[in-house]
């Protein structure tokens, strides 16, 4: 039988899920719960709303008791109950050098001028970042944003799938220039939606323009949430002239780059592509260990140098996954009271495979992630169009249907509107020729992977 120290078994119970649920899903409804206690073979978990208790009972319920039996290693059933104000376990659980789990922010106010700044997470700095070959000019794009701004490179526009450090940057970026006196904001793209239709239909337009037109970097998160939204973006278009042309730094932070965002005004592309566009790719075993190595030390967990590197092995989509399987391993050595050793690792990880994202293995699903990785439609993949973003798109999804998903070259054409067999072939020919010395395709081809949960090749 396990320790029955309610916090530490949800602590570690946490970890499995972190690892194992959708990012939005976790950060929502699970990351501000805490475990009460554990009365008649029952975990009792309380949760910051009877909303989120109700969502928990009704809607998680099954994969968080599967959760807690592969912890506990025993039958124990989980009740969700509302509290006042739950600890934060999830505050423990990501503190490390590379945590990009967005924080939950203050809301901004549509108001003038005097409206508060957004606050920037404490723990989202440059020295809490892991520097390596797969974000080293993203780091340093970032950095020179924040302490020459407006003078080499503006905009600093950022791209990764989820979980390698965007909001990191954007949040270290602003610390930096806080320090040296700038006025910065922060913003993510839904909430500038919002005030920016707020401020239409309030009459505060002026304001909206104001607030928006004075700081010296101006830092917009998941840029991407701007497609489609052609009044926002006029909004926005004429924000980023003016404080272009007056010398104050604009950075930027999406999945996907400029070109791949559709529908997007073609000016407002261009503008985004004017200064540098720095990726960030998922990091190698050497930088892995050494965020692993600054995770651990912040939770004061003593792991010998072998135990981490198998953690390091183990294949990981993003820096968030890595954390969380360190998460879990150091909470249930300190449920089981046993030290962190390899035997250890294995036992708590137990042959858990990330399953952060669903793996889809079918030409339906990666047509329509295809197609949503550059803005266009699956209907536009199948149907006869020659548009180069299209066409890109369609090309790259027939060449993981074939050497990733293995789909007979008759199925591929069949599903993307009955195009021939010799039409795939020549295109996934194409792609295979150019892969291994354009950089940008491989970055795409990678792209498309990590939303299908596929391993890169």
């Amino acid at each position: 039988m396990t320790s029955r120290d309610p916090r530490k078994l949800w602590e570690a119970v946490l970890g499995d899920l972190q690892v194992q649920v959708a990012r939005p899903s976790y950060d929502t409804f699970l990351k501000p719960t805490v475990g009460i206690a554990v009365a008649e073979d029952c975990l009792v978990v309380g949760a910051p709303s009877p909303f989120a208790a109700e969502y928990l009972s009704k809607r998680m319920k099954g994969v968080v008791q599967r959760a807690l039996e592969r912890v506990s290693r025993e039958p124990l059933d989980v009740r969700f109950e509302v509290t006042a104000q739950p600890a934060a376990p999830g505050d423990r659980a990501v503190a490390g050098p590379d945590a990009p789990a967005e924080e939950p922010l203050p809301a901004p106010r549509v108001a003038g001028p005097g409206t508060a700044q957004l606050a920037l997470n404490p723990r989202y700095v440059f020295g809490g970042f892991a520097v390596g070959a797969s974000n080293e000019l993203a780091v340093a794009a970032a950095k020179v944003a924040a302490e020459r701004p407006g003078q080499k490179y503006n905009p600093v526009f950022l791209y990764a799938p989820p979980g390698l450090g965007k909001t990191h940057l954007l949040h270290a970026a602003g610390h930096r220039a806080r320090e040296r006196g700038l006025h910065v904001l922060y913003v993510t793209s839904d909430r500038f939606v919002t005030e920016f239709v707020t401020s239409i239909r309030e009459g505060k337009a002026a304001e909206f323009r104001e607030r928006y037109r004075r700081p010296d970097i101006l830092l917009i998160d998941d840029v991407q949430f701007l497609t489609g939204k052609e009044q926002t973006q006029e909004g926005l278009f004429h924000i980023f002239n003016e404080m272009h042309h007056g010398g104050r730094q604009v950075v930027l932070a999406c999945d996907r780059p400029p070109r791949a965002l559709k529908p997007l005004d073609d000016r407002l592309r261009s503008r985004f592509e004017w200064g540098i566009i720095a990726d960030i790719q998922p990091p190698d075993l050497e930088t892995r260990l050494a965020i692993l190595q600054a995770k651990a030390a912040s939770l004061d967990a003593s792991a010998p140098p072998d135990a981490l590197e198998a953690l390091a092995r183990r294949e990981h989509r993003s820096v968030r996954e890595l954390e969380g399987s360190l998460n879990r391993v150091s909470a249930y050595a300190d449920m089981t009271g046993r030290p962190i050793t390899l035997a250890l690792v294995e036992q708590a990880l137990g042959g858990l495979e990330p399953l952060a994202e669903p793996v889809v293995h079918t030409a339906d699903g990666v047509i329509e992630q295809a197609a949503r990785l550059f803005g266009a439609t699956a209907a536009a993949l199948r149907g006869p169009k020659r548009e180069r973003t299209v066409s890109h798109a369609r090309h790259l999804a027939m060449y993981v249907m074939r050497e990733d998903v293995g789909l007979p070259l008759t199925e591929i054409g069949r599903a993307l509107g009955g195009r021939d067999h010799s039409t795939v072939f020549q295109a996934v020919a194409k792609v295979a020729s150019r892969l291994a010395a354009d950089a940008t395709l491989q970055r795409d081809v990678a792209a498309l992977r990590a939303r299908l949960g596929l391993r890169a090749a």
